[in-house]
């Protein structure tokens, strides 16, 4: 049986992509069209004729291949002339443009703006997750990039905006992080080593599920795992070992052998597909007891905050005694 993927980005990390020469803006009618037959988040980019900001942003951010590639693939664009008079039709809602004076104000984008113009203002918009975050200002290349990933790779359910744009930073832009491992950062355990081990140490187990091609993996691996404090964590309580999602290797795990599914099923591991539970989520972070039972599915990104927190909550069975939500109510009072 072959294995269904669902992910909404399969781009890749930042090198190497397909390059494309512009955005395909759309009307609302095409894009509502569009998204009829494949729902997808829109991006908006509400603007004035007058905006020098909104040029410049047309010229760099906007014309930037990965931008184009990241924005054309998983997204619906739309442009919207903030001072349009145009009567505008979306999500069967009609908007009437506002007169004030000698201006007109398109209704939609005073409804989207929350009344506050400013330009340019991006808008990401997408109905079944109730998703609608507003930008206002100029966005630089490097931040448009950042929030493309924190969109398509679904990090919007699990993290903060500003943390993970400053993590993205760290990971992609001028200066940043390098691969390789850093000093007190996470020691993984060849699969190989790992039952004599498990044996040897009784300990919890975490295993990474990661992907070559999701930018929010590379982030966990250069920021994350790389820092003293979560490493600590790691090293009091688990054995660990990590999986890139299309590995090639046949490997052992919990006295199960598992291998390349092959071409079939997008050349996806065995054991990733079996974790996954037939939709698979990367990065994961899966955490399995003492005796090989499973606790704990992770998806998405974690950051450095969180990922301290969630190691010593199930890593000291805390979890056995407390829900979470009181457990963080718990860590509140002791940093008082």
């Amino acid at each position: 049986m072959k294995f269904f993927l669902l992910m909404v980005c399969l781009l890749g990390c930042f090198k190497g992509w397909a390059q494309e020469e512009e955005i395909h803006w759309l009307t609302i009618p095409e894009a509502e069209e569009q998204y009829r037959k494949q729902p997808k988040p829109y991006v908006f980019d509400f603007y004035t004729d007058w905006c020098g900001w909104c040029k410049h942003m047309d010229k760099t951010t906007y014309s930037d291949p990965v931008v184009v590639s990241f924005i054309n693939r998983n997204f619906y664009p739309v442009r919207i002339n903030a001072e349009s008079a145009d009567t505008v039709r979306f999500r069967n809602k009609i908007y009437l443009p506002v007169r004030n004076g000698h201006k007109w104000y398109s209704g939609l984008a005073l409804e989207m703006l929350k009344g506050k113009l400013s330009y340019p203002t991006t808008v990401f918009w997408y109905e079944p997750a109730k998703l609608d975050l507003v930008i206002p200002g100029y966005i630089e290349v490097r931040k448009m990039q950042g929030l493309l990933v924190y969109f398509t790779e679904n990090v919007w359910q699990v993290a903060e905006l500003d943390r993970f744009l400053t993590d993205f930073d760290r990971v992609f832009g001028t200066g940043a992080v390098k691969d390789g491992p850093a000093p007190d950062s996470v020691s993984w355990m060849d699969f190989k080593d790992f039952e004599a081990e498990r044996q040897a140490q009784r300990k919890k187990t975490l295993l990474f599920l990661k992907a070559s091609w999701s930018n929010s993996s590379k982030m966990m691996e250069r920021v994350i795992f790389t820092d003293s404090l979560v490493a600590a964590e790691v090293r009091k309580y688990f054995h660990c070992l990590q999986l890139d999602v299309q590995a090639r290797d046949t490997l052992t795990f919990m006295t199960h052998t598992f291998a390349n599914a092959g071409p079939a099923n997008g050349h996806l591991h065995q054991l990733a597909i079996a974790l996954s539970e037939k939709t698979l989520k990367v990065p994961g972070i899966y955490f399995f007891d003492e005796d090989g039972k499973l606790l704990e599915r992770l998806y998405y990104y974690l950051d450095e905050k969180r990922g301290r927190l969630v190691l010593d909550y199930i890593g000291s069975d805390a979890f056995k005694t407390m829900s979470w939500e009181d457990y963080l109510k718990l860590k509140a009072l002791e940093t008082l």
